[in-house]
């Protein structure tokens, strides 16, 4: 729902990706799964290192909370973006899809903007051992990350896109046909390589992180942690990836014949009434 996937990290440009899939999430299995975010979120945090029960304690009273904010707060604004995605038509043009996607990052800073606060004073009370454990954590995913990019290697740029774009569209109602897909696939030619990677730009901001946590009694720590937790939302090394997948988007959605726009309203009319029974249930 709009949530830090990784209550360390951020990134702007998985933002709409994120919130996509927490809404979708949350939209499928409704109302259980959403009463049920706060345990998932806690459980997530839990991983980085061997906290204390008072810890933990202080982590589960945290995302109550955010469950709670969110429930009031922000679930009717996703429910209003959702409606916005379904009413979009065959005059779609990149411009609508950027103001879409803007609305999203918004959302999704709101909720780092909750988190923030509370991890900074978190983070004063955790170990050196602590901050090994999480140290390691960071290097043991930038290990999984590595490999799993080695292993995919052998497809190219616009062949994960098209295909990504196809499951994502599957899962919206909508079988995509040839002539579609070969326009995704034409487009996604359009991107241009990066000066770094984005595993190396988390590698570095993690790094970052480390070192400021391992000076957590320094006189400034409070506005270090608070700095660099934003700091990825504004440092992001997109070049004309992010324009592409607009345009993409946008071609896509405009493309759609009878039929197709049928099943996704119909689908997208779905996420809304799961919204729906959220509201009312937390009112």
């Amino acid at each position: 729902m709009g949530l830090k996937k990784n209550l360390l990290s951020y990134k702007k440009n998985l933002s709409l990706g994120f919130l996509a899939i927490s809404l979708l999430s949350c939209s499928t299995l409704g109302q259980w799964w959403y009463d049920r975010l706060d345990v998932y979120l806690a459980n997530y945090f839990f991983k980085y290192a061997d906290f204390s029960n008072k810890q933990k304690s202080y982590i589960r009273s945290v995302t109550k909370d955010y469950l709670e904010w969110n429930s009031t707060s922000e679930i009717p604004k996703y429910r209003s973006l959702i409606i916005k995605i379904r009413d979009l038509d065959e005059t779609t043009a990149t411009k609508d899809i950027r103001s879409i996607f803007k609305e999203g990052e918004d959302l999704f800073e709101a909720s780092n903007n909750f988190f923030t606060p509370h991890m900074v004073k978190f983070c004063k009370t955790i170990t050196d051992k602590q901050v090994e454990e999480v140290n390691l954590f960071f290097q043991k995913r930038i290990e999984r990350w590595t490999e799993s990019l080695k292993e995919s290697k052998d497809q190219s740029q616009e062949e994960s896109i098209t295909e990504s774009s196809q499951r994502l569209a599957k899962f919206l109602g909508v079988k995509l046909d040839d002539k579609q897909l070969k326009t995704i696939r034409d487009l996604a030619k359009e991107i241009k390589e990066e000066d770094t990677s984005s595993i190396e730009r988390q590698d570095t901001w993690n790094k970052e992180l480390i070192t400021i946590l391992r000076k957590r009694d320094s006189e400034n720590y409070n506005f270090l942690l608070s700095d660099h937790l934003n700091s990825l939302l504004d440092s992001e090394q997109r070049g004309n990836r992010e324009a592409v997948y607009h345009e993409i988007i946008a071609t896509t959605i405009a493309s759609l014949n009878e039929a197709q726009r049928k099943k996704f309203k119909k689908r997208l009319n779905v996420f809304v009434s799961s919204l729906d029974k959220i509201i009312k249930n937390h009112n």
